[in-house]
């Protein structure tokens, strides 16, 4: 049970990390349809065979005056295409990018829609809101594996003695118990449930177990005679007699 925490933490960071992704992913597919869908109409609006001549025009323009650009992609920022991108934010990123290829006497012209956009904007253009919900719960699942984990380094000098498995047994009960009390009757029922008569051998069991924590821990077992006893730090136990009046004390 102690290692739930850090369990639940790492479910919830997987769970985080794979809805983020997966927005950032749903964002990009839809800035790419967006940018197919503008092409597609500004090619309806202005005819293919309109922008392929003017592709050709500028592509023969830069290669007279830069050799060197033949071969490589052309890009145009074409206005009617950038009013035809429905997501605000990318317009002024887009661009019609012209592959343009000598064919004989003619140019094999082939169109794309682009934009020059970094991972930050597409991530920004996703919706995160889940991936947030997800982040806030592996925070706080983060908070309560260390949590945890402080505790159960209190626990560890108790925990390390070495002690035969009904003393193991019965220093977990301790621990688990809400403030570390346990009454006689709960450590008979868990530790002898067919036994009639256990007092005896409980007796036995705790004075064996308070003998060894003596020896090597910083903890002691105080008692409420005939009601219940309680895994306290030395410097908390009262060791006062039971005179009646309820007191811890050492049997």
């Amino acid at each position: 049970m102690r290692r739930l925490p850090l369990i639940v933490f790492l479910i919830l960071l997987v769970m985080t990390v794979t809805s983020s992704v997966a927005g950032y992913d749903r964002a990009r597919r839809s800035l790419d349809t967006d940018l197919v869908q503008a092409l597609s109409l500004t090619i309806k609006v202005k005819g293919y065979e309109r922008m392929k001549q003017d592709s050709i025009k500028a592509y023969r323009l830069l290669v007279s005056s830069s050799p060197s650009v033949e071969g490589k992609v052309l890009t145009i920022e074409d206005p009617v295409f950038q009013q035809h991108i429905q997501t605000e934010a990318l317009r002024s990123k887009a661009f019609i990018a012209y592959h343009i290829t000598p064919d004989d006497d003619d140019f094999d012209v082939k169109m794309e829609g682009r934009a020059d956009f970094s991972m930050a904007f597409v991530w920004s253009m996703s919706d995160q809101r889940l991936s947030f919900l997800l982040c806030l719960g592996t925070v706080l699942s983060l908070l309560l594996a260390i949590k945890t984990k402080k505790a159960a380094a209190v626990e560890m000098p108790v925990m390390s003695l070495h002690l035969t498995p009904m003393q193991e047994q019965l220093m977990e009960m301790f621990m688990k118990a809400p403030g570390h009390r346990l009454t006689k009757q709960e450590i008979c029922d868990a530790l002898w449930p067919n036994k009639e008569n256990a007092a005896e051998t409980l007796y036995t069991t705790i004075r064996r177990l308070r003998n060894e924590l003596h020896e090597a821990s910083d903890w002691e077992i105080a008692s409420e005679r005939g009601k219940s006893y309680e895994l306290k730090k030395k410097q908390e136990v009262c060791r006062t007699s039971d005179n009646g009046t309820g007191k811890l004390t050492f049997d």
